[in-house]
């Protein structure tokens, strides 16, 4: 599994981490991509290219805008017509850099199993009435249909990139987590064979 070259985040949610608040004093958002792409080891550069051509291929554009606003913390929103092309700007950039060290092209990649599949599902029914009061504690930022999204990316898309948003999401929304849930999303990191602080970056969030 590509999560294990890291003991951090990875992929499409490591590059919305960038998209702070203060990201536009670096220069435009297309910059910040190449300049993301150039400067990480070639591991990265595929896990972003796989993420976001499975968000290409799967659509619709309004749940893939949700999910990368949401991951963003509303600091960088592509809105519905752009989104698609966003991401597909993002897999043009990485073939770059992949194409330029003799790398094979990206292609899309199988996803983990049911299982694991059911439990990411669960787990995003679960944190729903935390999330949703969240949100509305940080109306500046809110986006419409944030749990549909992370549904539907967790059924139609990838389980383990739905994971990876819902942890975006409570981070940026500063959801509290119970600690039973907590233990749960360890759990689940491990399974999906993540490094030690994609999972544990988030334990701050949870109930005494």
């Amino acid at each position: 599994m590509s999560s294990r070259f890291t003991e951090a985040d990875f992929g499409v949610t490591h590059l919305a981490s960038l998209f702070h608040q203060d990201w536009r004093t670096g220069g435009s958002d297309r910059e910040l991509v190449s300049g993301y792409v150039n400067e990480m080891p070639i591991p990265y550069v595929r896990a972003l290219g796989e993420d976001a051509l499975a968000l290409v291929a799967s659509g619709p554009p309004a749940m893939v805008a949700t999910l990368w606003e949401c991951a963003t913390g509303s600091n960088h929103r592509v809105g519905v017509d752009a989104a698609l092309a966003w991401f597909q700007s993002i897999v043009s950039i990485s073939e770059i850099r992949l194409a330029g060290v003799g790398q094979p092209q990206i292609e899309s990649v199988d996803r983990p199993d049911d299982e694991l599949r059911e439990r990411v599902i669960r787990e995003i029914d679960q944190i729903v009435p935390s999330l949703d009061d969240a949100i509305q504690e940080n109306a500046w930022k809110e986006i419409p249909g944030v749990v549909k999204s992370l549904r539907f990316c967790a059924t139609v898309v990838s389980p383990d990139l739905a994971f990876r948003f819902l942890l975006r999401a409570v981070m940026e929304y500063s959801c509290r987590i119970e600690p039973a849930q907590y233990a749960r999303l360890v759990e689940l990191g491990r399974d999906f064979g993540y490094g030690e602080f994609v999972v544990s970056r988030a334990e701050y969030l949870t109930r005494d």
